[in-house]
């Protein structure tokens, strides 16, 4: 068989490395160049190892011919056991015949050929030749050589190249499907569950998390997890802002990136770090319209320097998607929470209206149907009840205009320094013909105002409030207590210290324990026969907690009976100390 000239070798390699397209071809194209090498210096063996990049991150790729082999890991010299130097000096191949170093002198080597892979001018591979007899390759062999060594460089930018366009191919991919899945009928939930899948898929990742962040409560709870080959939304974990990783992202509001262990990359930035270390770890921020609403973080537990720009580019991206995905469900739940709303709303007031109206018309009626010789006795009594019915119509629907302005965050108290007791007595007068009929006590302070006195009730109790909306409060309060006492009410109001407390109690068959934390709650009706918009406690919340004040419902004793306890800073310059106290506590 006729021999092969060197350029017919040459043009071999390079033919080879042409062909040379990902990871396997460039092994193969790798196996031809250095048989060919070997065979241009006239050496017996030799090794070629090289840095190649693919979506998977930088592989290290080797072919050996022969005994010759490297006595260090990487693609630098500097670990040579021999204290070779990095030959940055020689361009193309060099060769030496100096062999007194113990690796190479022990595997009796008598010359060595080196030569630097470069791309960019950045070391990318390493070729080493062996021969156990002196050889002086000639100079054209060298050169040729010297340029496959080129050629290689090249190839292997070429590769990454590709494998960049593929990567950003991917990505792009990846933004699309997430941008699909936004516009997509599926719940967040299903959607987030969708999103971090694909991410584990794309940044081949073992555990990705979508938190969210609730800004009123400094709170942050997991909405979608994937772990591995698989997504979980059982996890239902809230916890508060704090020291650890994602709230770091969250303060800082820029993405976190460590490339190797967490445990000592946490410490060396004073992060508090939570859960199984991970090998990488990587978070970006969601952010909508300059508010962070919530936290994405990739992680790996067997890869480090796993992510890198393009992961926290890609990572940022898809962050900022789910941000708008957050905002639009958000958006989307108002609405329907609105609508919903607006239902219960018609359908309570519809029935409200109807139960304060048909007394009224009663009332008419029966003034009607009333003989002529008995009009003028009875006139007075219908017509003071037609008037008592229509003051209710009229405090009904003052209360949905407050309520609806409270909603809206439009009312704004007009606090004034009063007298509470006095504020009280007011409420209490309404109720007077209630009390009669019913035959209720009625004590304010021990003294008794069943008949709409009560001057004797002590001194005045002075505060700064919004006298209409603490009335309004009361009118309340008392009026829940009229519905249910059986044969007394019992208010009480006193001041301990800075704080002003009112006392509404009830000797009813009270409320069950398990429906004391929802009497708040809007449109919430307990199974009492005696029933309302439901509107009315959540007002009163409302009204209190703008005065800063606080309150509970609770049992008389021993479950029986019914209480509602409240208090609020008794001054302006009381509320502003307490407000201070609570910032230097945070």
């Amino acid at each position: 068989m006729t021999a092969l000239s060197s350029l017919q070798r040459y043009e071999l390699m390079v033919s080879a490395l042409n062909r040379a397209l990902c990871e396997d071809t460039f092994k193969t194209a790798l196996d031809v160049v250095l048989k060919e090498s070997l065979a241009l210096l006239g050496f017996e063996s030799g090794v070629i190892r090289a840095a190649l990049f693919s979506r998977k991150g930088e592989i290290e790729v080797e072919i050996a011919n022969g005994f010759a082999s490297l006595c260090f890991s990487g693609i630098y010299f500097d670990g040579c056991v021999c204290g070779w130097e990095n030959n940055e000096n020689h361009d193309g191949v060099f060769v030496s015949q100096d062999i007194t170093k113990s690796h190479c002198r022990d595997a009796g080597f008598s010359s060595i050929a080196r030569a630097f892979i470069t791309v960019e001018d950045n070391q990318a591979g390493i070729f080493m030749a062996a021969n156990r007899a002196d050889s002086s390759p000639d100079p054209s062999s060298l050169q040729l050589v010297s340029s496959v060594m080129e050629r290689i460089g090249e190839t292997i930018g070429r590769i990454r190249q590709s494998e960049i366009q593929a990567q950003r191919a991917e990505d792009l991919e990846t933004i699309n499907t997430v941008g699909r899945l936004i516009t997509s009928k599926l719940t967040l939930k299903e959607m987030t569950c969708e999103i971090v899948a694909r991410l584990g898929a794309v940044l081949e990742t073992d555990e990705v998390n979508v938190i969210l962040y609730n800004p009123d409560k400094r709170e942050l709870s997991f909405l979608a997890s994937y772990i591995t080959d698989a997504s979980d939304m059982s996890r239902p974990e809230v916890y508060p802002l704090s020291d650890g990783m994602n709230s770091w992202i969250i303060r800082n509001r820029k993405p976190l990136l460590m490339k190797s262990d967490t445990l000592a990359e946490c410490k060396k930035l004073g992060i508090r770090h939570g859960g199984k270390p991970a090998k990488s770890w990587l978070g970006a921020p969601m952010i909508y319209q300059d508010n962070v609403v919530g936290v994405i973080s990739v992680q790996s537990y067997s890869k480090t320097c796993l992510y890198d720009k393009r992961a926290m580019e890609l990572l940022n991206i898809v962050a900022g998607q789910c941000a708008v995905a957050v905002e639009n469900a958000r958006l989307y739940g108002d609405v329907v929470e609105r609508e919903q709303e607006k239902e219960r709303l018609y359908f309570s007031l519809t029935h409200d209206l109807l139960s304060l109206v048909s007394p009224i018309s009663g009332f008419v009626r029966l003034l009607a149907k009333l003989p002529p010789d008995t009009r003028a006795e009875n006139f007075g009594r219908i017509l003071k009840n037609i008037v008592s019915s229509s003051e209710k119509i009229t405090r009904f629907v003052e209360d949905i205009l407050v309520y609806s302005k409270i909603k809206s965050g439009k009312l704004a108290l007009n606090i004034e320094r009063s007298d509470v007791l006095e504020c009280i007595r007011s409420a209490i007068a309404v109720y007077t013909p209630e009390f009669d009929m019913r035959r209720l006590a009625v004590t304010l302070n021990g003294v008794d105002v069943s008949m709409g006195e009560g001057q004797g009730t002590g001194e005045p109790l002075i505060a700064d409030f919004d006298v209409a909306q603490m009335e309004r409060v009361f009118l309340n309060l008392i009026g829940n207590a009229v519905k249910y006492a059986e044969s007394r009410i019992d208010v009480e109001a006193m001041v301990a210290g800075s704080t002003v407390t009112v006392r509404v109690a009830d000797d009813g068959r009270g409320v069950p324990a398990g429906e004391l934390e929802y009497l708040f709650d809007e449109y919430y009706q307990t199974a009492e026969k005696n029933k309302g918009v439901g509107l009315g406690l959540p007002t009163v919340k409302k009204i209190v907690t703008l005065h800063h004040g606080e309150i509970k419902a609770g049992a008389v004793q021993d479950g029986k009976g019914f209480v509602m306890k409240f208090s609020w800073p008794r001054t302006l310059s009381d509320r502003n100390l307490e407000l201070e106290n609570q910032r230097a506590s945070i």
